[in-house]
């Protein structure tokens, strides 16, 4: 999943873990929340950045940096798109992104 942050476009890249349906009676559409375990949009603690763009452009995430689970884990179905990961074949722990 792609997000983006109350701050502007900050993207955030992360893992689909629960959705979750609330439903309150008084209004007539539930509604969903995604649990989300998202990528620092940092650098980790050697001092690397946790994104970056390969020769093509592509975006890659390092998965090794994680944010804790605590940090704002939930998001609407509107802050996100889907995006796919393939593994980045040189880089253990970095995935390329695919919108």
């Amino acid at each position: 999943m792609k997000g983006l942050h109350l701050k502007g476009l900050i993207q955030y890249v992360g893992v689909l873990k629960d959705i979750i349906l609330l439903d309150y009676r008084p209004i007539s559409m539930p509604i969903i929340l995604f649990e989300c375990e998202w990528v620092k949009n940092e650098v980790d603690s050697w001092g690397d950045p946790t994104y970056n763009h390969d020769e093509e452009g592509f975006l890659l995430a390092n998965f090794c940096a994680l944010k804790v689970k605590d940090d704002e884990p939930y998001v609407f179905l509107a802050q996100v798109q889907q995006v796919f990961y393939f593994d980045e074949v040189n880089q253990p722990w970095w995935k390329v992104v695919f919108p």
